[in-house]
């Protein structure tokens, strides 16, 4: 296959062993949400050792949470260490390569069969909490970066390597760099996909609800209201509305069950097993459809409660309360046909010999911060399978870390290179 100068140059120079070796690691550094300070350090020197300047900084948590469009977070911080690395000098191209490294804890120990921070490869797979959401991705920036810099090769404009925090629980990371002032024409978001290219996500906002009813002792049960009662009504609402969000999915969405998925994640309820629970309180999430916005979205969730509540005589007159908190993640769509992802694709299809599926994420990322808060066009693509993430045992297939960085770094040439 006759490759383009500057890509064939590019791919000469990277060094793929190496950035297993980098993934690894980063594995090897704990880096729980909240927890990241000294992963980050690493991928300053990372950074450092591969020729780029380095910008690391401690953002000012108090004033994010402060400004209008926070985008929220779960895990209570005092700190927010980012680093980003930057080649090459300003031009008429630039193009941001983001990836996040914080994870989430790995949970029951006894689940793994190796250390959560082991980062070993057995039988062709790098295991290791955060080796697939989202490392292995980190590392690939790096290992791009450095293959840039070592080639020579004149630019037309910066490269820049985010590696951000947060973006588990809402996103502080990439809403720092935003606030920063790091924009560029467009960014590759290195999120496990599969090597699918996404240009479209669905939203995710986290809600609280609080139901309440009227105690009595267990005996005369009849003499109380129950909250779980009034919230399996409540809750049959909430299935309808799920079903008319899904009822007209994205194209990119179509081959999803439920492309925009309304779910709830923890439950509790009453203070005594021998009493009729006077409160519930559930904390769920809101998939949004591509092209609604959040602010609509919430509208739709509370008619719906509101709807449910006009129903039942209790809860007319005790109406469940909303209360949304931590991570909202907006959906985002861009156009898949803009140069730097025609520059993704094209690679792609110099490495594989066909051009990438192009699908929709129904999970939020820092892709909706980069296109909403950096003005920068964003898109998902990178190794790994969504379904390993957050998984005991998480692993990623190292022969699809090495094909990724070679595509990665092959777009970045071809997008960048003069």
């Amino acid at each position: 296959m006759i490759r383009e100068p500057a890509v064939a140059k590019a791919l000469d120079t990277l060094d793929t062993s190496a950035c297993v070796r980098l993934a690894q690691d980063l594995i090897r550094v704990p880096s729980i949400t909240g927890e990241e300070g000294a992963v980050q350090d690493l991928v300053a020197l990372m950074l450092e050792e591969a020729g780029l300047e380095v910008d690391r900084f401690d953002a000012d948590v108090s004033r994010l949470k402060a400004h209008p469009r926070f985008p929220g977070m779960e895990v209570e911080r005092h700190e927010a260490i980012l680093v980003a690395g930057l080649l090459g000098q300003k031009g008429d191209r630039s193009l941001i390569l983001n990836g996040h490294v914080d994870v989430v804890p790995p949970g029951d120990r006894q689940a793994w069969h190796a250390s959560p921070w082991s980062a070993h490869i057995h039988a062709g797979r790098l295991y290791g909490r955060g080796a697939c959401d989202m490392k292995a991705g980190v590392a690939i920036a790096i290992a791009a970066a450095a293959a840039l810099k070592k080639s020579g090769l004149p630019l037309r404009g910066r490269l820049i390597v985010e590696s951000v925090v947060g973006e588990e629980d809402g996103g502080i990371g990439s809403f720092a760099m935003a606030e920063r002032g790091y924009r560029a024409e467009a960014a590759y978001v290195l999120e496990p996909t599969r090597l699918r290219l996404i240009p479209a996500q669905a939203g995710a906002l986290t809600f609280r609800l609080r139901i309440r009813g009227r105690a009595a002792h267990a005996s005369v049960r009849y003499e109380g209201v129950s909250a779980i009662d009034k919230y399996e009504l409540v809750e049959a609402r909430l299935r309808q509305l799920e079903r008319s969000l899904n009822a007209h999915p994205h194209p990119l969405f179509r081959h999803y069950p439920i492309a925009y998925a309304l779910s709830i994640g923890r439950m509790r309820a009453g203070s005594w097993s021998a009493t009729v629970p006077d409160e519930l309180e559930c904390e769920g999430r809101l998939g949004v459809p591509v092209g609604m916005a959040s602010a609509d979205a919430r509208k739709e969730l509370a008619a719906a409660i509101a709807d449910a509540a006009q129903r039942d005589p209790w809860l007319a007159e005790h109406p469940p309360q909303i209360e949304w908190f931590g991570g909202q993640f907006d959906a985002v769509e861009v156009d898949p046909e803009h140069p730097a992802f025609a520059a993704l694709q094209a690679a792609h299809a110099d490495e594989f010999g066909l051009a990438p599926e192009l699908e929709g994420a129904p999970y939020g990322s820092d892709m909706r911060l980069l296109v909403h808060e950096a003005n920068t066009p964003a898109v998902l693509y990178g190794p790994g399978d969504i379904r390993q993430a957050h998984s005991a045992d998480e692993w990623i297939a190292v022969e699809e870390i090495v094909q990724a960085a070679r595509v990665v770094t092959a777009a970045a040439a071809r997008y960048l290179a003069a």
